[in-house]
């Protein structure tokens, strides 16, 4: 069973790096971010949203930087203008899938040994064990959260995971993840923004720890309770009455 919860508590883990980060940097607090993400977006539009979200999309970099702050924003200021929203979340799809390219690259070729020096080792680990036990099926269940996918798309290149599969797969689910928040955002409001905190992380991983055991636990159950068919000779011809026996 362990081996079923071994991939959220991976993400969890990789989540917790993320926020602690954070705050051992002693990174502004959101309050502040918000008022200069406003005054970029105000500023520069749509080009303050693709280079957030390409920065956060890139390995490291997504790490220090607040894009998915700056991404939620840009959907909020965008309510009420719905051809703006679309945009704004088509630029984020746009942006992010680049970064989840560079990713690759930087896994295929080898360029990520660079940035090991910055503590990265254990959570590019964490994500080539991911790929290589659920193949395509990682990148979905990765790419929810832009720095996650960023480990992946790396350990897919790390793995010589074909580009084509990768490419099509990574930009299926960086369309119908960002579409999901998009919506979700947009219908929230500013009250969105509490999706991005660290309770909001551990209560969505543990949700889904509970709902693989419960899962796992039902498998077993209805395998348990499934009747084992008797061994019955099927070789054997019943006797028949209108059978001439010549011995």
């Amino acid at each position: 069973m362990f081996k079923t919860i071994l991939f959220p508590l991976s993400l969890l883990s990789v989540a917790l790096v993320l926020v602690f980060s954070w705050k051992l940097l002693g990174l502004p607090p959101e309050e502040q971010l918000i008022e200069v993400a406003y005054v970029y977006f105000e500023k520069y539009g749509l080009i303050t949203v693709f280079v957030s979200a390409l920065l956060e999309g890139m390995l490291l970099v997504g790490i220090y930087y607040p894009g998915s702050l700056v991404i939620f924003l840009g959907v909020i200021f965008s309510i009420g203008n719905t051809v703006l929203a679309v945009e704004t979340v088509a630029t984020v799809i746009t942006a992010l899938f680049i970064g989840y390219s560079i990713n690759y690259f930087l896994g295929k070729y080898g360029w990520y040994r660079l940035l090991l020096i910055f503590g990265l080792k254990k959570p590019i680990e964490e994500a080539q064990a991911r790929v290589t036990t659920y193949g395509a099926r990682a990148i979905y269940l990765s790419f929810w959260h832009p720095n996650i996918g960023a480990f992946t798309a790396t350990a897919a290149g790390i793995l010589q995971f074909p580009f084509r599969t990768f490419f099509i797969h990574a930009f299926i689910a960086t369309v119908l993840w960002n579409s999901f928040w998009g919506i979700v955002v947009y219908i929230m409001g500013k009250a969105s923004l509490k999706l991005m905190g660290l309770p909001f992380i551990i209560s969505f991983v543990s949700l889904w720890i509970i709902f693989v055991i419960a899962k796992s636990l039902y498998e077993k159950r209805k395998s348990a309770l499934n009747i084992t068919p008797s061994l019955i000779r099927t070789d054997v011809v019943p006797n028949d009455p209108t059978r001439i026996n010549l011995g």
